[in-house]
């Protein structure tokens, strides 16, 4: 079996990320509430390389913090097994909203799901209202 799962492309609306900073293709905002608003670029391969980048972005936003995220999976390609495992890892990361469009966005977000997470709480959602009220939610962390 390969490394990773892989899919087409799905070919839908990504949010602008035009204002966004970005490192290599990751863009993260601060949101008032202190979540941090992470978007992936369409087509792009998660590998541990992307979860870095994504690790630090999260980072240099929150501090020493531990924040909620709102992942963007809109048209990602594929998901590594070590992508899977670096992205439960990161410890900055309170809870994870993933949101995603399409039918491979779900798949590729629940193969992520699938990871081990030690210490955050992590969800699947198709609307960024949805995402953002499961965090403000009662079981907030």
């Amino acid at each position: 079996m390969s490394e990773a799962t892989t899919v087409p492309v799905a070919r839908s609306r990504t949010p602008d990320t035009s204002n966004h900073p970005t490192a290599a293709g990751v863009a993260c905002t601060v949101l008032p509430n202190l979540a941090v608003w992470a978007v992936l670029p369409p087509g792009a391969d998660l590998n541990a390389a992307t979860i870095a980048r994504l690790r630090q972005q999260i980072g240099e936003r929150v501090g020493d913090r531990r924040a909620a995220v709102v992942l963007h999976l809109n048209g990602i390609a594929s998901v590594s097994r070590t992508a899977r495992a670096a992205f439960a890892a990161i410890d900055t990361v309170s809870s994870w909203a993933l949101v995603g469009e399409s039918p491979v966005d779900r798949l590729l977000g629940h193969f992520l799901l699938g990871a081990e997470f030690h210490s955050a709480r992590a969800e699947y959602f198709t609307s960024d209202r949805e995402a953002l009220n499961w965090l403000a939610g009662p079981d907030a962390a």
